[in-house]
């Protein structure tokens, strides 16, 4: 058994805190600290004071944490977070000071996972939510929030739910939380009022709420920007562990304190969607002007980390950072007082790029202090630890409930297309190379016939599917769900930093599997990073250092699916390899 625990009957406190260690040893392979078993102990003596007879759901896994206690009945919920703490100290409307340490306002904690709860789990069962202190009478608040200190108080509530059937539970718990609003959906649909001045509790409401591990990392930054500390952040997260929301709320919550800060990206179809969006706000098209590349290679407009940069800022903000060479993190180090970089090594797709933590480290500290910090746990895909296994090698088991392998893409693009929600389409970069200047051109079509390469899979279908191009007018529209999008597809570099609730994958011939992953460069038309940095130079020359590379890239386009991820392999015997693994 792993986490969740389930208590049909509150009897015996030694026996129940047993059963919790053991289920927490089985789902993460270690002991628990002695302060969580401790916090144990008191709460579920609580609940044994309270008499309640209701079953109890402890440790839920909601996304990366896990909440105290779920009681439900077949269409009804509370989920009780239970603090132990003495003495505590409300710091600001999103943090507490409690027992002499930094911690996230128990009542938004609170609300973040009856919000997540009522979005995004599967059974729509409609939660309310109970704080639970019992040791402090020092903690007040304004937010909608029930604090409970009493056992017979407690009772009262849960005694209001009628019991729920065994079989409830048992749905309840084997539910897979999953996120049916992308980032980008959610800005499209918020105010200007709501960015710019209630953004993170906006994202609480909206089931997208930080986790205390976000909001405090955000904390101290701005506490260093307000202190005026000459300071670097390394933030080191994998797909979907909340790395963009993160420097986006950041960017948000220090304009809201007035500070002079600036967002830079590298991948022109993310910044240029996320200004598109903003654009369409009379309030917020000047914070535009805010979010620049970091690097363009041009003289004018210069990027954030280019020679020709020549303003300062009290905060620098600097997303996908591990598509950074060496000389822009040396000159981004010059811009700001506090610099933040959000990296993710396994996300390098050039040769060019050198976002790694020993590089960061490197050049870093000889400009500043320099604190690492972690994003950890999915909230966006719950399989990345799953597909990381698959690309290094590692026979896996693939669930059928979120993945499928198609033997027909024609099938595959029928089935997205009867789906709900956002949909989108991802491509290897093989076949054809695209032609910015020429729409009509062969060079743009990737899935039809005839193509570029002259390979014929798709002759006698009626298909055609072509790439996407305009980073400033086409990809904005396509992610914001303005364009078809199963007569386009996206490049990994127009996948990365978004994502849809179905995505299709079109894998390549590029990364074959031959009882091991194996590269083959001749199909590969990728030259992004000219002759020097592309993927295709890189290929002929290194197939060591490619083939991590495109490895890099399936893992980034495998991940960018919220409720399902669907499969056409162009190799067959790499399709016959995954339709293996699907359980």
């Amino acid at each position: 058994m792993v986490l969740p625990v389930v208590f049909y009957k509150l009897d015996g406190l030694d026996e129940m805190v047993n059963t919790m260690i053991s289920e927490y040893e089985n789902t993460f392979n270690e002991e628990p600290k002695i302060e969580r078993v401790n916090s144990w102990k008191s709460s579920l003596q609580f609940l044994l004071k309270s008499k309640i007879t209701h079953p109890v759901i402890a440790e839920y896994p909601i996304f990366s944490e896990y909440a105290d206690f779920i009681f439900l009945n077949d269409n009804e919920g509370i989920v009780v977070e239970a603090k132990g703490w003495r003495r505590v100290k409300k710091i600001d409307e999103y943090t507490v000071e409690a027992d002499g340490q930094l911690r996230q306002d128990p009542c938004i904690q609170l609300k973040n996972y009856v919000s997540k709860l009522n979005y995004f789990h599967p059974m729509k069962i409609k939660f309310r939510g109970i704080l639970l202190l019992y040791n402090t009478s020092d903690y007040s608040t304004s937010e909608d929030c029930l604090i409970i200190r009493k056992p017979d108080e407690l009772k009262r509530e849960i005694d209001k739910l009628t019991l729920p059937s065994q079989d409830k539970i048992y749905n309840f718990i084997n539910s897979i939380l999953t996120i049916t609003k992308d980032l980008i959906s959610l800005l499209q649909g918020i105010s200007d009022q709501q960015i710019l001045s209630d953004f993170t509790n906006t994202l609480y409401t909206n089931g997208y709420g930080l986790t205390q591990e976000q909001l405090l990392l955000i904390e101290d930054i701005l506490d260093s920007v307000k202190k005026n500390i000459d300071k670097t952040y390394l933030v080191k997260g994998g797909s979907g562990s909340g790395k963009t929301l993160v420097a986006i709320t950041l960017f948000f919550e220090a304009l809201r304190h007035g500070y002079n800060v600036v967002l830079g990206y590298k991948n022109n179809r993310l910044l240029n969607t996320l200004k598109y969006i903003l654009e369409k706000h009379y309030k917020t098209r000047p914070l535009t002007g805010l979010i620049r590349f970091y690097s363009t290679g041009r003289v004018k407009p210069a990027g954030i980390g280019d020679d020709g940069y020549n303003e300062t800022h009290d905060l620098a903000v600097f997303d996908e950072a591990q598509r950074m060479t060496t000389k822009v993190i040396e000159n981004t180090q010059k811009r700001a007082k506090v610099k933040v970089y959000f990296f993710d090594e396994e996300q390098i797709l050039l040769g060019e790029e050198e976002g790694t933590e020993a590089n960061f480290m490197s050049i870093a500290s000889k400009y500043s202090i320099v604190e690492k910090r972690g994003l950890t746990g999915s909230f966006r895909m719950p399989y990345t630890s799953l597909i990381e296994k698959l690309l290094n090698g590692e026979k896996v088991e693939l669930p059928s409930s979120f993945f499928k392998v198609f033997t027909d893409i024609e099938v595959m693009l029928n089935e997205l297309r009867e789906k709900p929600g956002k949909k989108a389409l991802v491509c290897a970069f093989t076949e054809s190379e695209g032609d910015l200047k020429n729409k009509k051109s062969i060079k743009n079509v990737r899935i039809g016939y005839p193509l570029q390469s002259g390979f014929d899979l798709y002759k006698g279908k009626n298909l055609h599917i072509t790439w996407l191009m305009d980073a400033k007018t086409e990809y904005p529209r396509y992610w914001s769900g303005q364009l078809d999008p199963l007569s386009y597809c996206a490049s990994v570099y127009g996948a990365q930093g978004f994502e849809a609730d179905y995505v299709g994958v079109v894998w390549g011939r590029d990364l074959v599997w031959r009882e091991k992953w194996e590269i083959n460069p001749s199909v590969i038309t990728d030259n992004v990073g000219g002759n020097r940095f592309s993927l295709k130079q890189i290929a002929k020359k290194d197939k060591d250092r490619a083939l991590t590379l495109l490895k890099n890239r399936y893992y980034i386009m495998l991940t960018r699916g919220i409720r399902g991820v669907y499969i056409f392999c162009e190799d067959e015997k790499t399709r016959d390899y995954l339709l293996s693994l699907i359980k």
